[in-house]
């Protein structure tokens, strides 16, 4: 009896430690980092990589079709306007999916935008931990991921981040896994982006050739000879 305790006390522990290793921490720097608390302002809807402004909330998740050798390093330090320096990559050896969304600042002045992430309420198997936010200017490069970074979340945690958007530059949200390549549901929502939809090109009417004044004086010309000749012809 005493030995069917043991072995079950073994057991339990040991499906504890197992548990505890297969948790991923918010940060890379084991840092406590309390969430900020923010509400959407709508439920997410999903919504393609290609758009060019944020009609809202949007839902999101990872294909596992883009991939990429290495992770931002999260320093759980979340980005505030102009940005911050690019804290470095982590785990380079390993693969890790990631998506992109590509919003573009259409106004005449920089803004200063923000992104409430949020990896832990969206859809049906949230990420949680294993979802990280960043954000870089023009593109972004997988193979580079330092350049065009202007900031990030920090912490894979649901809190904002901020960071600032050239006049008429895109901005490129970036959401990448933190430990395995996993398909899983994360959201966020852009705020404070001046952009507009660019409106669909207007249909233009057939140019139809018009006379001009000397056309028009040829014209009578040419045909003010034609009728002297019929007139001489019947004399």
């Amino acid at each position: 009896m005493r030995t069917l305790v043991f072995v079950g006390l073994v057991t339990g522990l040991l499906s504890s430690a197992v548990a505890q290793a297969q948790v991923v921490p918010a940060n890379d720097v084991g840092m406590s980092v309390a969430p900020s608390t923010f509400s959407f302002s709508s439920l997410p809807e999903p919504q393609g990589p290609g758009a060019t402004c944020p009609t809202g909330p949007v839902a999101g998740s990872f294909t596992g079709t883009t991939v990429q050798n290495g992770r931002i390093f999260r320093d759980a330090l979340p980005s505030a306007c102009p940005g911050k320096a690019y804290p470095g990559i982590f785990n380079a050896a390993t693969t890790f999916n990631y998506e992109s969304y590509t919003y573009t600042n259409t106004s005449g002045a920089a803004a200063c935008v923000t992104v409430n992430f949020d990896p832990d309420t969206v859809g049906t198997t949230p990420c949680a931990t294993n979802a990280h936010a960043s954000a870089y200017i023009g593109s972004y490069d997988p193979a580079d991921q330092a350049a065009n970074f202007v900031g990030d979340v920090g912490s894979s945690l649901a809190q904002p981040f901020s960071f600032e958007v050239p006049a008429g530059q895109n901005m490129v949200l970036v959401v990448t896994n933190t430990s395995a390549a996993a398909v899983c549901d994360f959201g966020f929502e852009v705020v404070d982006l001046p952009c507009s939809a660019l409106p669909a090109p207007v249909p233009q009417p057939d140019v139809i050739p018009s006379n001009s004044n000397w056309g028009l004086g040829l014209l009578a010309l040419v045909l003010a000879g034609v009728g002297f000749m019929v007139v001489r012809s019947r004399h």
